[in-house]
């Protein structure tokens, strides 16, 4: 198949530094390519993947009237002069009217935030099974009421050739790892950690107009023995810090819609400890690759406990659900069937 991928413009694929749907957009250009598919990417101008045919927008900017037009008819140019099969979307949905008016090619639209019942119904509406879906997780689907037989669920894949277990190591702590604020739950994980006598590494930047809570509810426990926030880290640091976590605790306080840091946990052998909110039900097996648990006690008994989890067994879930090759296939069944 030849595969047109739009990605919003505001970030390079790959990125340079932060850029989730970016990465997962590299990856999937890559496996696609290694499939024999021809890839056609637009994105922003500084995009370096190789595998594919790259083609710019003219701005760096999703936001606004005018940009929207701009992008969706630089679309609609790159379209005509590729003619591929299929699209697989990351950007705005926006910008395939223009296309899918005048032609006839049906596109795959990824989903890994909120999604609006009112643009994807009206898309539904408009172009039939040409327009199709995907979630990060089925519960992203649940306030759809009209559409949900447009979407399928699939997961975020992580990088089982990176994140690897260390079974050299020794596992003396327990890892928080996400933006330092209320719904993240990082005042919980210390919780826990002092209730349990246990290591806390604590991993992840304090987001702006959350300096307070970092003030309140986190500093005053840095000075402990057993409190340790190391920053921001980079992708081998987090590796590092994953291969050697007891367990990594989740306890979120909203729906997430899928919570990559779980993944890469897992393919560490990491067991995961979380509230049951968003897709911890999906990705979690409740005793076998963690412990799904609802409060700060819940989460204490499971640290207590998490050494009953068989590492191997974790890493193993992962590979079988969230490696690149088993989310790309995934992928290229969906776009098999949409092809014209």
């Amino acid at each position: 198949m030849k595969i047109l991928i739009p990605v919003d413009p505001e970030i390079p694929v790959p990125p340079k530094l932060y850029g989730g749907v970016e990465r997962l957009v590299d990856g999937l250009i890559n496996a696609y390519v290694e499939r024999g598919h021809e890839v056609v990417l637009l994105a922003h101008a500084e995009s370096t993947n190789p595998k594919a045919k790259r083609y710019a927008w003219k701005n760096t900017s999703s936001r606004g009237l005018r940009n929207t037009l701009q992008n969706a008819f630089t679309l609609l140019r790159v379209y005509h002069l590729e003619k591929p099969d299929v699209i697989h979307s990351f950007g705005r949905l926006m910008y395939l009217y223009p296309t899918l008016m005048t032609s006839k090619v049906g596109f795959l639209m990824t989903y890994g935030r909120f999604i609006s019942p009112k643009s994807t119904g009206l898309m539904s509406f408009l172009f039939g099974k040409r327009a199709n879906f995907t979630a990060a997780a089925g519960h992203m689907l649940n306030h759809l009421q009209h559409y949900q037989h447009k979407f399928t669920p699939v997961y975020n894949f992580t990088l089982t050739d990176y994140f690897v277990p260390d079974d050299t190591v020794a596992k003396e702590h327990v890892m928080f790892l996400g933006r330092i604020e209320d719904i993240k739950g990082t005042k919980e994980c210390i919780a826990s950690a002092l209730a349990t006598h246990t290591k806390l590494i604590i991993a992840g930047n304090i987001q702006p107009g959350h300096d307070a809570y970092f003030a309140e509810h986190i500093k005053p426990h840095l000075e402990h023995p057993l409190i340790e926030y190391v920053g921001p880290v980079d992708d081998e640091q987090k590796k590092y810090y994953l291969q050697r976590s007891k367990a990594f605790l989740f306890p979120i306080k909203w729906e997430e819609p899928f919570g990559i840091v779980m993944a890469e946990a897992m393919a560490c052998g990491t067991p995961v400890i979380a509230f049951k909110r968003g897709s911890v039900p999906e990705v979690v097996k409740d005793g076998e690759t963690g412990y799904i648990v609802n409060d700060v006690p819940g989460m204490i008994d499971a640290i207590e406990k998490v050494d009953e989890i068989d590492r191997t067994v974790v890493r193993q879930d992962c590979e079988q659900r969230f490696s690149l090759a088993v989310i790309a296939e995934q992928y290229l069944d969906l776009l098999a069937q949409i092809k014209l």
